[in-house]
């Protein structure tokens, strides 16, 4: 028997927001890169996630949803780096919720139908239509207007029919050598993933209040022995909201620090000793400069 020769490329994870895509890469690669909450725009940043098996090597791009909304240059900073990682790559997969298909989808259909790589419909939340008959005509809805080179059905939360889904993408792969090393999980650094592991606190505890006005930038990072030592600065935009983040006797950021602080000594495996301090920059959602103060510049590396 031969033996098969090692695969390597890009796949790029495409669609609306809250449709999944954070979850399912998260499944595949089984670690915790992408945060998740259910808000849209959870996902701000182009994240690789490298994925290294016996077959080769599957760097998925997760991205931040493609949405409508317009105004803020954080709206269009996010669209535009959603729709930049669609090309160069080898597999686009397109996420869509069963039985929901909207002008959203329609939108982030056409950026990943564009690509010049293999097309994947990816049909997900499968488990919760009742009657699997409909999902058929809910295909070819989209089909009569998109074409694709293969279908999948999954659960992405419920870890269901996820591997026929990789099986699929390795097989559209080049053959090639690995790009990063075999132990490597992305191309972020430690600082980024405690930033974006603070920032998920902050969407869970203050989804109603703060739904997009929050980001988050490490100002110190030192290893001390065994205790990692870490400085971060949640910035908000109106001083209402600092009171906000803060509350009451400082309980609020307290607790946000507590439950960041568990999330990050299990991602990095260490003792963790986590200081926050909230600051006012004044509608940095709307303000392209502060906006690329803050990280938010998204590079697609080739």
């Amino acid at each position: 028997m031969t033996k098969k020769n090692k695969k390597c490329g890009y796949a790029a994870v495409l669609g609306r927001p809250n449709v999944g895509k954070s979850t399912l890469i998260n499944q595949i690669i089984q670690q915790k890169l992408s945060i998740v909450s259910h808000k849209p725009q959870t996902t701000r940043h182009q994240i690789l996630a490298i994925h290294t098996t016996d077959r080769g090597q599957l760097i998925f791009i997760d991205t931040p949803g493609i949405h409508n909304q317009k105004g803020t240059a954080l709206n269009k900073h996010l669209n535009q780096t959603a729709q930049s990682s669609s090309f160069g790559v080898d597999v686009v997969l397109f996420l869509v919720e069963a039985m929901k298909w909207t002008d959203e989808d329609k939108r982030a259909a056409k950026v990943a139908c564009r690509s010049d790589g293999k097309k994947i419909l990816v049909i997900n939340k499968v488990d919760k239509v009742k009657h699997k008959e409909q999902l058929l005509t809910f295909v070819q809805t989209i089909l009569n207007e998109f074409e694709f080179d293969a279908i999948h059905y999954i659960s992405a939360l419920k870890n269901k029919q996820i591997t026929p889904l990789e099986d699929s993408v390795f097989d559209y792969l080049p053959e090639g050598e690995p790009i990063f090393d075999e132990d490597q999980v992305s191309d972020r650094s430690t600082q980024f993933f405690v930033s974006e592991l603070i920032r998920e606190q902050l969407m869970l505890r203050f989804h109603q209040e703060l739904p997009y006005s929050t980001s988050v930038s490490i100002e110190q990072y030192e290893v001390k022995g065994v205790i990692h030592h870490i400085h971060a600065i949640i910035w908000v935009e109106r001083k209402n909201q600092k009171g906000i983040v803060i509350g009451r006797q400082g309980e609020a950021l307290k607790q946000i620090g507590v439950k960041s602080r568990k999330e990050i000594e299990q991602f990095i495996g260490a003792r963790v000793n986590l200081k926050l301090w909230v600051k006012v920059q004044s509608s940095w959602t709307d303000d392209a400069k502060a906006i690329d103060a803050l990280g938010y510049q998204d590079t697609f590396k080739d």
